[in-house]
């Protein structure tokens, strides 16, 4: 199966030799037997909508945030760059230049924005080197996955303040690298297991749910900060790093974002070529990895037994949907508008990489779980053309999404790492 790693790599190459007239990608991992498409033409399948272009000719872009209307940053995976986008212009200067690895899924992969009164703070991920971008491809090991908080002065990110050192060893995959600001305006940071196939006694910890792992590193979870970097409650203990952790048991996680209604949490996660997720993600969480990926009933000698539960206070849940044939799903959104009609109000749309689709959901009157056709009441997508796909299929042909968020204008907006660009999603006039 093709993963996400080689999917971002492969488009990387492909938009540096044709930045916007990149019409069709097929890429092919090397232990791999399915081939992935893009046809590069995004399209809606409900007419009242329409798609604009906000930008293009972007370089492998990963993710976005809002700082006023018509006001956007926006990073780059490679070049470390944090570039501005005024009323669809791309500044000539970026405001942040950074040095960041960027072998495979190390990169400049998360932001956030939040305003105290005259002070805009802008959150960053990132896997930082010493020397330049991509040296870790030369086999420099970088620092580490750190999350910064920056304030933005002028058209400058200036006051770098490190909230979050994180491992970024042994990798170069599972970084994760969302970040979000929840309604307790506290800072939500993905993280995943920083390839950790690669096992060992260092890298084998409790929140990968080893029964005999050592005590855990900060990987491998979701965790919880104040904007100042302060732990908050803790949840499964009270020790450093495991304060920290909202959830847990997480092998790779690209979207997260907050229910309005209900104030939940959901994610999305990346299996190892299969069972790829879409979880309700409760305080305490465990997502399963490494003992299950996608729903417990799949693996053959699962128990629940074998999971670590950090005396109580974790608990195991299956996903609410799972793709056998792997989609890479990234962003998780939720309307908070009725500008698409309200019939998309505070609904879920999730983005993947692999097929360049948008997916939408409504979920049950509790919120608790989606709404999904009768053929897919087994909860399982066995491959993209399965029977009721099509009905959850909000678009198609965004060339690898890593991105969607809600516009101040109520609209959607779609960052393609695939075709280097930037979509608005409105109702057409």
């Amino acid at each position: 199966m093709i993963s996400v790693i080689f999917t971002l790599l492969i488009i990387s190459l492909l938009i540096f030799a044709s930045v916007i007239n990149l019409h069709s990608v097929r890429a092919q991992e090397e232990f791999a037997e399915t081939e992935f498409e893009e046809e590069g033409k995004p399209k809606l399948f409900d007419s009242n909508l329409r798609i604009s272009t906000v930008v293009e000719g972007l370089n492998t872009p990963t993710t976005m945030a809002f700082v006023g209307p018509d006001d956007i940053l926006v990073l780059e995976k490679d070049t470390g760059m944090v570039k501005r986008i005024v009323d669809g212009k791309v500044l000539p200067k970026p405001v942040l230049d950074i040095s960041v690895a960027n072998s495979v899924e190390r990169c400049l992969c998360g932001i956030a924005v939040s305003k105290h009164g005259s002070t805009t703070y802008v959150f960053l991920y990132y896997t930082e080197i010493e020397g330049k971008d991509g040296d870790d491809k030369a086999g420099k090991q970088p620092i580490g996955n750190r999350v910064y908080r920056y304030e933005l002065s002028g058209d400058s990110l200036i006051n770098p303040l490190l909230l979050m050192d994180l491992p970024a060893n042994p990798g170069p995959r599972h970084n994760g690298g969302d970040i979000i600001i929840g309604p307790d305006n506290n800072l939500y940071v993905t993280i995943g297991d920083v390839d950790g196939s690669f096992k060992g006694p260092t890298t084998e910890t409790r929140t990968q749910n080893y029964k005999g792992g050592v005590d855990p590193d900060g990987r491998g979870g979701i965790l919880r900060i104040t904007q100042d970097g302060q732990p908050t409650d803790g949840i499964l203990g009270d020790s450093i790093p495991l304060r920290i952790y909202y959830a847990y048991g997480i092998r790779n996680s690209f979207g997260m974002d907050f229910d309005p209604i209900s104030g939940n949490l959901w994610d999305t996660e990346n299996g190892p070529g299969n069972g790829d997720e879409i979880n309700l993600v409760l305080p305490g969480f465990n997502s399963g990895w490494q003992q299950v990926q996608g729903l417990s009933s799949m693996e053959d000698s699962f128990s629940e037994s074998d999971l670590q539960d950090f005396d109580g206070k974790g608990h195991y849940s299956d996903p609410e949907l799972v793709w056998v044939n792997t989609a890479g799903p990234t962003a998780v959104k939720f309307l908070e508008s009725n500008a698409l009609g309200t019939i998309y109000e505070n609904d879920m749309f999730v983005g993947d990489v692999h097929n360049g689709r948008i997916y939408h959901f409504d979920l049950t009157s509790d919120r608790k779980d989606l709404v999904l056709p009768q053929a897919l009441s087994s909860r399982v997508i066995a491959k993209p053309s399965s029977p009721g796909v099509s009905s959850i299929v909000f678009g198609e042909g965004f060339g690898g999404i890593t991105d969607l968020e809600l516009g101040p204008d109520g609209n959607l907006y779609v960052v393609s790492i695939g075709l280097g660009s930037i979509f608005q999603l409105s109702h057409a006039p």
